[in-house]
């Protein structure tokens, strides 16, 4: 098993809450994790499995009391009734932490019962695909083509177990599997071809400003359809949407949200990209690197246990920087460029962004992929690492 930023968030949780919840994609991990971290703890019950799910729809008493905690409920999504009857039994004996685990692919349905029935009982964690610190081997530098390499393999942990497989047979594999199998029964999307594009129109976007008009015409779909559709994608943690700064700028500023892949690997696999060197020389690039370095943000800080706010900016008049994250009461700005060359005309943007919050503005960086850490007028250029 890798060695998992979250375990002592989990094992914390463990001990404040009588249920966990750990959310996350499909193959991200989450059974291999819990069945390592609680194996010799809890039992294991997998609800997935037709007979099971079966029983604990028929009969929820009764199949609470023949798996009495500490147990895992593995895929709970496909029970999610089963909630309601936990909090009775949750709430017959407090005192009494790290009970129930409950995991799922998905967050519609069952997210929904969870913040019903479980409020102040149950702690929630998201696992993402493995980020640079947790992908073997263990690395202090990364050459450019150690980078895209990984960017083309992306984080899923399978991938980097099975080193010999080709991404590109796995990541085809997989995502048949989640549209057909979860995507297309939680959702009732009808024509899997046309969502099959729609996410291809949406990978091409990743890095971009999304127009929600422009995605659902050129996929054939609806407005509304599109932003529905957005929001399966969302909820099933394969892509993010950011939104845009509004704070006192809201004249000045463009308001669509920028919209990126969670799994670079499987953004690279939607645009077309056979190889990592293919996709090194592409105009792409740049905006793969961006996803990259924002999908890393997001993971190691939520492998802390909570995700900063964060937004971006980008003005009318081409202003702004690509992450700007809340520390206390002021805005740290990340300016995320795919260049190993880095010249002052890089850092107008950070500069441009500090002169226009003023006092609100925190810490500056340029993130890229370079070796040195150096600070140039007050702006720290960081490798991406350090993100």
């Amino acid at each position: 098993m890798y060695n998992r930023m979250i375990l002592p968030v989990l094992h914390r949780y463990l001990r404040s809450f009588p249920a966990v919840v750990l959310t996350g994609a499909r193959q991200v991990g989450k059974t291999t994790l819990l069945k390592a971290a609680l194996g010799k703890s809890h039992r294991y019950i997998l609800l997935e499995d037709p007979d099971v799910r079966l029983h604990a729809l028929s009969d929820p008493r009764g199949f609470l009391e023949q798996n009495k905690g500490p147990i895992i409920f593995d895929e709970f999504q496909y029970a999610p009734g089963l909630l309601s009857y936990l909090q009775g039994i949750i709430d017959g004996d407090r005192k009494k932490k790290g009970q129930f685990v409950l995991t799922g692919s998905q967050s519609f349905e069952m997210m929904t019962q969870v913040t019903q029935s479980l409020a102040g009982r149950a702690g929630i964690l998201t696992l993402y695909g493995l980020c640079s610190v947790e992908c073997p081997p263990m690395r202090d530098s990364w050459s450019i083509s150690e980078l895209a390499q990984a960017i083309f393999r992306g984080s899923y942990p399978e991938l980097w177990g099975e080193i010999d497989i080709l991404p590109t047979d796995w990541l085809g594999s997989y995502l048949r599997t989640y549209i057909e199998r979860d995507l297309r029964n939680l959702t009732q999307i009808g024509d899997l071809a046309v969502f099959e594009r729609f996410v291809r129109l949406c990978a091409i976007r990743t890095g971009q400003l999304l127009n929600v008009s422009d995605l659902g015409r050129d996929a054939g779909v609806s407005h509304s359809t599109a932003h529905r559709w957005l929001s399966v994608l969302e909820q099933a943690y394969l892509i993010h949407l950011i939104q845009p700064f509004y704070e006192n700028l809201s004249s000045r500023i463009k308001k669509s949200p920028k919209l990126y892949f969670l799994d670079t690997g499987l953004a690279a696999f939607l645009m077309g990209f056979k190889t990592a060197d293919a996709m090194l020389g592409a105009p792409q690039w740049g905006a793969l690197f961006e996803t990259w370095v924002i999908s890393e943000w997001i993971k190691k800080n939520t492998a802390k246990g909570t995700l900063p706010e964060h937004c971006f900016l980008e003005s009318k008049t081409g202003v702004g920087v690509d992450l700007m994250a809340r520390s206390e009461r002021k805005w740290d700005l990340f300016e995320i460029k795919a260049s190993q060359t880095i010249t002052e005309h890089l850092l107008l943007q950070v500069q441009k962004t500090a002169a226009m919050l003023g006092s609100r503005t925190g810490d500056q960086t340029l993130v890229a992929p370079v070796k040195e850490r150096r600070d140039f007028k007050g702006i720290r250029i960081a490798p991406w690492q350090d993100i």
